[in-house]
């Protein structure tokens, strides 16, 4: 909703500081990595190692708490709101990572490949977030402005904390019980590992270091392009050899996957399309159409994880639960393309309104169902665990 509010057109017409860095950091810091980190892996990780819980509940709390502080004041001390951001996700990322060492009772070979997409992320914080705080103790000493910012958080480390929890959320919806003779299973560690240390890695250097800029690039195409396509062949086999599912959460995650790939391909190829000479103001951008197909991509991914959580905590709700949710997809996805095109500016508003509010029908079931079991003691809405 704080995003919707940064997008107003009153607050560009003369944009502070905060508004610029908040509209352009808000989907990727404060609702995607705390919502992966925080949010679903709370929902799943525990069932996926067969342990007992989380093994830091506290440190989950202390982060949503600082995370929510955080992201009230981006809009007024961006400088304050991305340090908040960096200690509370901080936190959480310390959280997925004791859980996954001290909680789990499955070996790491078994991993399926979500595990290591939460691996992956929470190692690529704990580079990006102090990091973060030292450039932000510099700037802040030099007296940096917003362009500084946001110089640094687009590139790398956006499509970093963009792509691999996105890719885990769809391969996981979309090849549900996998076992070890997949491609996607035996490509994951390599390739989420590489994704979610090489960019950030050689971010820092050029960030604090003497890496040049030659460097800084082929150290991308080799931490983001190539693992990210090597681990896309292998989705592609193991989904022509299954089923594709059906269901809520498989169409959310496809319409996720098409938003990825085309930001993806709109992003790569931007320089053979570029203009040449002055761009007039409000002209098509294609690398600006792309990087927002992918953070919608990425929220789409992110609404097939909260569906497939949805479904496994809900007594099968019949033939209109998984209408609904289809159709909900489908209005976000065609909301996430009008979006790209200035020209629908007010379709899509209204669209990804509308979307907003039907994410309310799902969770109001849940959380009612949870009301019931905690106030009379019967399962209500809500399966037996």
């Amino acid at each position: 909703m704080l995003g919707g509010v940064m997008g107003l057109p009153f607050l560009h017409v003369h944009p502070s500081a905060g508004v610029i860095v908040s509209h352009a950091v808000l989907m990727t810091f404060y609702v995607v990595c705390p919502a992966f980190l925080g949010g679903m892996a709370q929902w799943f990780l525990p069932g996926l190692l067969k342990g007992g819980g989380m093994a830091l509940p506290s440190a989950a709390r202390i982060g949503f708490g600082v995370l929510a502080v955080g992201v009230f004041l981006l809009p007024v001390m961006p400088s304050v709101g991305l340090a908040l951001w960096s200690v509370g996700v901080l936190a959480l990322a310390f959280n997925v990572l004791a859980t996954v060492l001290e909680m789990r009772s499955i070996p790491f070979r078994d991993f399926p490949p979500l595990i290591w997409a939460f691996l992956a992320n929470a190692l690529s914080v704990l580079i990006i977030a102090p990091v973060l705080l030292a450039f932000l103790l510099r700037s802040g000493m030099a007296g940096g402005g917003p362009e500084a910012l946001l110089t640094v958080l687009r590139g790398s480390v956006e499509m970093t904390l963009l792509s691999v929890p996105s890719l885990g959320i769809i391969m996981a919806a979309l090849l549900p019980g996998q076992k070890g003779q997949g491609w996607v299973t035996r490509c994951a560690p390599y390739a989420f590992g590489i994704m979610g240390l090489v960019p950030v890695l050689f971010w820092a250097d050029h960030l604090f270091g003497e890496l040049s800029s030659a460097a800084y690039k082929a150290g991308l195409i080799m931490g983001l392009v190539l693992p990210c396509l090597a681990l896309l062949v292998a989705f592609a086999r193991d989904l022509w050899r299954t089923a594709l599912p059906a269901g809520p959460a498989a169409g959310w995650a496809s319409g996720g996957l098409v938003l990825l790939l085309a930001g993806w391909l709109a992003m790569l190829t931007e320089p053979l399309w570029a203009p040449q000479g002055v761009v007039q103001p409000g002209a098509f951008m294609l690398g600006a159409a792309g990087h927002q197909l992918v953070m919608f991509g990425s929220l789409l991914a992110l609404s097939a994880a909260f569906y497939g959580w949805c479904g496994s905590r809900l007594v099968p709700q019949g033939r209109f639960f998984a209408i609904f949710g289809m159709t909900h997809a489908a209005v976000t996805f065609v909301g996430a393309l009008c979006s790209v095109l200035s020209q629908l500016a007010v379709p899509a508003a209204l669209l990804m309104g509308t979307s907003l509010f039907m994410f309310a029908l799902p969770a109001g079931l849940v959380w009612y169902g949870m009301l019931v079991e905690r106030t009379q003691g019967v399962t209500g809405f809500l399966r037996k665990q």
